[in-house]
């Protein structure tokens, strides 16, 4: 079988649509930021969450949706090309002949484009067969309204899908694409050929197909069943019309329908347009514009960019971050046990004396050494404020001191586990210098210094 491929799209240049061609081609070969900034942003936050720890990774990946939505909205103006179409007259005319018949071949069961075909050769070829004259390998394509992703325009054209490549139908030009590359082909280069053909259906029937006549499986030169073959069962010959489109810079498809009668008025509309003036005008979209496509074809509405799943994945991705963000702020922080302030004395009903001077916090502590000391603790600074009571040396030092209610430990940190420096005797005086927890850092004899639980501690 002979391959029925259209050339290099490449090779398929006009005049007329040669700028905006290569601004197509140029745009569609640079990056897509929706994927960049998705992998980026998921990248990061991946390791970010494999730093943290906790199995928080997968979730710190979430930040590629926003990327992803940002990225999205990006493309959709940096690699866009706007292509405006303002039709009257014969244009109008022609485009909507060729939409009206492209909407009658989008009706029928069944569309195949062939890929490859040729001649049956020799007797035994023939009869397992069915007595087939052309042998085709055939695949179900699809007809549809769309833009490629590149483009943006007022008008959503007739798409046919012809193997890896699909034939867009726009008001000036057929533009091609094959995968990452774009081609045009003016109307007037492009000739189509189209007959009915009768082909051996062994698949299921389309719904719309007319059967003209039956054969057999395995059948004998004079048309009848050849008897020594059991499965030997007639199969339906069907009547199904193909056009053939062709062209000097390189489009060579095939494609068949299952129903006869359709493609001349698609082939009309094509006719049409190409007796319009070559060129291509360029016209500034006006303030508010018209619905041209709803004008040639209402039963398929035009594709507009979807500004409100864009708006909506950004919030998702904006609420999944914030999510994120908080978790890592909450993990990562630990609290400052020194920051808190503490109280470590009580009052002494029995002695009916007031109660001692709270530890202060660290900051306290630091603006102690500013102060002035106070040779008579019995007098206050004179320039001390009226209702503030402000603490001479003295105080401070008394402050300090505790007694051990009985012998107790003295350890390296503040904890059983630590290990036991010496021990304290009853009664013995030490100077608490640090509080933490359940445990006090004291000196004792003005050097041996520990930790001792507060517990066994007693003021007097």
């Amino acid at each position: 079988m002979v391959e029925i491929e259209s050339g290099d799209v490449m090779h398929m240049r006009d005049e007329s649509f040669e700028n905006l061609l290569n601004e197509i081609n140029s745009k569609f070969t640079q990056s897509r930021m929706s994927t960049t900034l998705a992998w980026i942003l998921g990248g990061v936050g991946f390791v970010a969450g494999l730093a943290l720890g906790g199995g928080t990774a997968l979730l710190f990946s979430l930040l590629a949706l926003p990327g992803w939505a940002i990225g999205t909205w990006l493309d959709s103006y940096r690699r866009t090309t706007v292509l405006y179409y303002d039709l009257e007259g014969e244009a109008e005319r022609g485009y909507r002949r060729l939409t009206e018949g492209f909407d009658a071949l989008c009706g029928c069961a069944a569309k195949w484009h062939i890929e490859a075909g040729g001649a049956v050769q020799g007797l035994t070829a023939w009869k397992r067969n069915a007595g087939a004259s052309h042998l085709v390998n055939r695949k179900a394509t699809a007809l549809l309204y769309k833009l490629p992703s590149i483009i943006n325009s007022n008008i959503t054209p007739p798409a046919l899908h012809v193997g890896r490549q699909v034939m867009y139908f726009m008001p000036d030009v057929v533009l091609v694409q094959d995968r990452n590359r774009f081609g045009a082909v003016q109307y007037a280069d492009l000739n189509l050929r189209w007959q009915p053909s009768r082909f051996i259906e062994t698949e299921r029937v389309p719904s719309d197909a007319t059967v003209v006549g039956h054969t057999w499986k395995y059948p004998n030169k004079n048309g009848g069943p050849d008897r020594r073959f059991n499965d030997n069962r007639q199969i339906p010959i069907c009547l199904y019309e193909s056009v053939h489109f062709k062209s000097k810079s390189g489009i060579n498809e095939l494609v068949e329908f299952s129903k006869t009668g359709l493609i001349e008025q698609f082939a009309e509309g094509c006719s049409l347009l190409a007796e319009l003036p070559r060129g291509r005008k360029t016209v500034a979209p006006p303030a508010i514009e018209d619905d041209v496509r709803s004008a040639i074809a209402p039963d398929d509405p035009a594709i507009k960019r979807n500004h409100f799943r864009t708006i909506a994945y950004v919030l998702i991705g904006l609420v999944a971050s914030f999510f994120v963000l908080r978790f890592f702020e909450f993990g990562s922080s630990q609290p400052d046990t020194n920051s808190v302030s503490r109280t470590t004395s009580e009052s002494s009903p029995s002695l009916g004396q007031r109660s001692e001077p709270n530890i202060s916090s660290p900051q306290e502590v630091d603006m102690a050494p500013q102060l002035l000391p106070n040779k008579n603790p019995e007098t206050l600074p004179t320039n001390a404020p009226a209702g503030i009571s402000v603490k001479t040396d003295t105080e401070t030092e008394k402050a300090s001191r505790r007694y051990t209610k009985t012998a107790v430990n003295l350890r390296k940190g503040p904890g059983t586990t630590f290990d036991v420096l010496r021990v304290i005797p009853k009664d013995a005086e030490v100077s608490v210098l640090e509080i933490k927890g359940r445990w006090s850092r004291v000196q004792i004899d003005n050097q041996n210094i520990g930790w001792i639980a507060n517990s066994t501690l007693l003021d007097r």
